[in-house]
C-alpha cells in the first residue's frame, strides 16, 4: 500500500513545453530584457498544475484553470547564455509526472531603437541653445557631450517609433551646471526623464487612468556627472528608476498611459547631456550597473624594483619617482635556502626592491599628479614601518597644490592609526575631511597594503587596509575635489613629516576602483581592467 505520494503508476504524463519567442533548438534567440510565452501541457486530463524552476531558481507551481487545461508561463532573461526551464506535471491526487528539461539559448538584448549623441545624431534637429564639442563623462565609451544653455532654445528632438504603453526603457548620461529648478533631460508624450526641484531626479510617467506616476532619487550637484535609467515594465505594471546603477523608485500597479511621436532632449535644461537610448524592452539590471560603471584610468604605477641614476621608472604609465636625500631602493637577499649558517635578511615588501626611506629627509616626488575627475580619484600602496620606532607622525603619500595638499595619507604615532585626509580647495585654510583606520600591529612585518578612495558618485572618502572593504568612510556630498599644480611626493608632505620605513607598489587612478581591483591590488602587481 502506498503512503504519501502516490504510486509511480498513478503518475500523470510528463509535460511538452512550447514557446514561440524561445524554442528549444540549436540557434539563439531575443533575447535579454524581453519576455517570452512557455505553454505547458500535458496530455494526461487530470492535471491541475505544473511545477517549475528556471537553472537556479526556487520551485514555483502554476495552476491550471480546469484540470488537463495548459498554462502558459510568462518569462523575461535577465543575462545572456543557455539555461533551462524544469516542470513536472501535478495531478488532483498530488502524483509527479516525470521532470522534463526545456533549454534555451538567449542571445543579448536588442539594441536601442533610438540613439543619440552629438556624435550621431540620427537625424535630430538641434536649437541654438546647444553647442557641441564637449568631452563625455571619463572612464566611459562616451567620448562626447552636447551643452545646452537652459533656454527655449536647448533642445533636440528626434523622431522615435516605441510605444510607451508598452514594455520601455531609456537612459541619458547627464551634467547639470545648475540645480534645483524642474528641468528635463528625454522625453515623450507618455514619460519624461529629468530633475523635480526640491526632490531630486525623476521618471514620470502619464497613467491610463489620468493620473500620473511619478518617481524620484538620487540628488543632481553642478558638474557632476550622472547616468539615469527610467524602465516600464508592463507585464508587471511597474515603473523604475535608477541613478548611477542604484534603484532609487519603483512604482507598483502602473498602467502606462503610453504614447508614439518625437522625443525631445533637454528641453530647457541647463548643462551637458549624451549618450539617449529608448528600449522597446526592459533594460535589466545588469546591464543598467555596466553603462552606469565608470573605471577608474590608471595615472601612474610604480614597482620600485629598481632606480637608475636616482630615478626608479614607472611600470604602467607616469613618469619616473624622483629619488632625494638618501632615499634609495633596497634590495636584500641572503644564502639561507642553501647555508644552514646563514643570517636572514629582511626582504622587500613585494619583488626584488621597495623605496627605502630614513625619515631624516628622504623623499621621492614624480610630475605624474594625483588628478582627480569628476568621478573621483584612487590612490593604493603597500607600507612597512617598524612599530617599535615610529614614535611620531609621519607622512606616507601627499600631492600638493600650490596653498595645500589635495591629500594626504599619514600615520599618526600617539593614536597608532593611519589617517587619510583631503582638502577641498587649493588653499591655506580649506575645508577638509578625514578618515582614520587603526594600525594592525600584528601584521606582517609591520607592513600593510593602504587605499585611499575619493568616490565622487556616492560621496565618500574611503580608507582601506588590508581588505577590499572599507575600513573607514566619510561623506563629502555637495564637496569637491580639484586640479592639483604639483608633483606627488612619497614620503613627505608640505609640512615635512618625513616617512620612516619602507614603500611599494605604489599606484594612482582618475576615478574609483572597484572591490576587484582593490583585492587584485593587495596581491601586488598590475591590476586586472
Amino acid at each position: 500500500m502506498t503512503t504519501g505520494v502516490a504510486a509511480a503508476a498513478d503518475a500523470p504524463q510528463a509535460p511538452v513545453v512550447t514557446s514561440t519567442q524561445y524554442p528549444d533548438d540549436d540557434n539563439w534567440h531575443d533575447g535579454v530584457g524581453s519576455y517570452g510565452t512557455f505553454v505547458i501541457d500535458s496530455a494526461s486530463d487530470d492535471v491541475v498544475s505544473y511545477r517549475y524552476s528556471w537553472l537556479g531558481g526556487a520551485t514555483q507551481t502554476l495552476s491550471a484553470d480546469e484540470p488537463g487545461a495548459p498554462v502558459s508561463l510568462r518569462w523575461m532573461p535577465e543575462k545572456e547564455g543557455v539555461t533551462y526551464l524544469q516542470v513536472q506535471a501535478v495531478n488532483a491526487a498530488g502524483a509527479l509526472s516525470s521532470r522534463i528539461t526545456y533549454y534555451v539559448k538567449v542571445s543579448d538584448g536588442r539594441a536601442a531603437v533610438t540613439h543619440w549623441d552629438p556624435d550621431n545624431q540620427s537625424g535630430a534637429v538641434t536649437g541654438p541653445g546647444v553647442t557641441l564639442g564637449a568631452s563625455g563623462p571619463s572612464g566611459t565609451s562616451v567620448t562626447s557631450a552636447a551643452s545646452f544653455d537652459g533656454t527655449d532654445e536647448a533642445y533636440a528632438t528626434l523622431d522615435s517609433t516605441v510605444d510607451t504603453a508598452r514594455n520601455f526603457s531609456v537612459d541619458a548620461w547627464v551634467r547639470p551646471d545648475a540645480t534645483g529648478t524642474d528641468a528635463s533631460v528625454v522625453g515623450q508624450t507618455g514619460f519624461a526623464l529629468g530633475a523635480t526641484a526640491g526632490s531630486g531626479w525623476s521618471f514620470t510617467l502619464p497613467t491610463a487612468e489620468g493620473g500620473t506616476a511619478r518617481l524620484t532619487g538620487g540628488a543632481p550637484e553642478a558638474g557632476e556627472w550622472a547616468h539615469l535609467v527610467g524602465v516600464y515594465d508592463g507585464e508587471k505594471d511597474e515603473a523604475r528608476l535608477y541613478v548611477n546603477g542604484t534603484l532609487t523608485g519603483t512604482a507598483t500597479g502602473v498602467v502606462a498611459a503610453g504614447g508614439t511621436g518625437a522625443l525631445r532632449i533637454g528641453d530647457h535644461w541647463d548643462g551637458q547631456l549624451t549618450d539617449v537610448n529608448v528600449w522597446d524592452r526592459v533594460f535589466v539590471p545588469g546591464e543598467i550597473t555596466d553603462a552606469a560603471t565608470r573605471k577608474a584610468q590608471r595615472l601612474g604605477y610604480w614597482d620600485l624594483e629598481s632606480a637608475t641614476d636616482g630615478r626608479s621608472p614607472a611600470n604602467a604609465g607616469g613618469e619616473p619617482l624622483i629619488l632625494a636625500g638618501d632615499a634609495s631602493i633596497y634590495a636584500a637577499t641572503d644564502d639561507c635556502p642553501w647555508n644552514p649558517d646563514c643570517t636572514p635578511v629582511t626582504y622587500p615588501i613585494v619583488g626584488s626592491g621597495d623605496l627605502l626611506l630614513d625619515g631624516d629627509g628622504d623623499y621621492a616626488t614624480t610630475p605624474t599628479a594625483l588628478a582627480p575627475t569628476d568621478a573621483g580619484f584612487s590612490v593604493t600602496t603597500k607600507v612597512r614601518i617598524d612599530p617599535d620606532t615610529a614614535t611620531r607622525d609621519m607622512t606616507v603619500l601627499s600631492q600638493p597644490g600650490e596653498h595645500t595638499d589635495l591629500f594626504t595619507l599619514r600615520y599618526l604615532a600617539a593614536s597608532r592609526t593611519w589617517q587619510a585626509t583631503v582638502a577641498h580647495e587649493d588653499r591655506a585654510d580649506a575645508p577638509t575631511t578625514t578618515v582614520e583606520a587603526t594600525y594592525d600591529v600584528g601584521s606582517s612585518a609591520g607592513e600593510e597594503f593602504l587605499a585611499v578612495v575619493y568616490d565622487e558618485r556616492t560621496d565618500e572618502l574611503r580608507l582601506y587596509v588590508e581588505d577590499d572593504y572599507a575600513d573607514a568612510a566619510a561623506s563629502v556630498t555637495g564637496l569637491d575635489t580639484w586640479t592639483p599644480t604639483g608633483d606627488l611626493q612619497v614620503g613627505r608632505s608640505l609640512t615635512g613629516d618625513y616617512l620612516q620605513g619602507e614603500v611599494d607598489e605604489l599606484h594612482t587612478y582618475s576615478g574609483v576602483l572597484s572591490k576587484t581591483q582593490l583585492s587584485m591590488l593587495t596581491l601586488g602587481g598590475v591590476d586586472i581592467t
